[in-house]
């Protein structure tokens, strides 16, 4: 994976949208654009609008789901074993404070840019939020099925019957009386 191009923090969204279509324009019809779409209406919206102010060219907006966190693990993991390489220009600086700071700094929008690019170079990365929500529903459910520690009382001895008292569970076994 290769970053190439930055916005910067803050950026005016008209400015946005003019570096986008740039860029989209310099890099050609051979490159697909891809973009981080929120949710909701607003950005469903959003969207439209850029996918037509890109018209002649490939546009791929993805919808984000789940949180920040989970969806940038990939891309940092892909960062540590050394396989993203960062194009040099004025903007790297920015870009390494940001992703550096992550998650502790208010604008961010750089750690999204660089987490949909994976995932769009990656499809089957979409899926390893599902993969680790049932990951962690397994996993509450093989502690669940441990056995409980039993708490051990000394048995008493009720006319021939001795009661044996567990942590959740009572259980009667009938006994000879002892000899007296």
């Amino acid at each position: 994976m290769a970053v190439g191009y930055g916005a910067g923090a803050g950026a005016n969204p008209g400015d946005v949208e003019q570096l986008l279509l740039n860029i989209a324009t310099q890099d050609g019809k051979r490159v697909t654009i891809g973009f981080g779409q929120d949710p909701g209406q607003a950005g469903k919206s959003q969207a439209q609008h850029l996918v037509r102010a890109l018209s002649g060219l490939t546009v791929r907006p993805a919808t984000e789901s789940g949180d920040k966190l989970t969806r940038f693990g990939p891309f940092s993991s892909q960062c540590r074993a050394g396989n993203v390489r960062i194009r040099r220009g004025s903007w790297n600086e920015e870009l390494f404070r940001v992703l550096e700071g992550f998650p502790d700094l208010a604008h961010d929008d750089e750690v999204d840019a660089c987490s949909g690019a994976l995932e769009m170079l990656n499809p089957q990365i979409k899926g390893w939020n599902i993969y680790k929500l049932y990951e962690q529903q397994a996993a509450a459910a093989a502690e669940r099925s441990k056995p409980q520690p039993v708490q051990k009382v000394a048995p008493t001895r009720l006319d021939g019957v001795v009661r044996v008292v567990t942590g959740a569970a009572e259980e009667r076994l009938n006994m000879a009386p002892a000899p007296r």
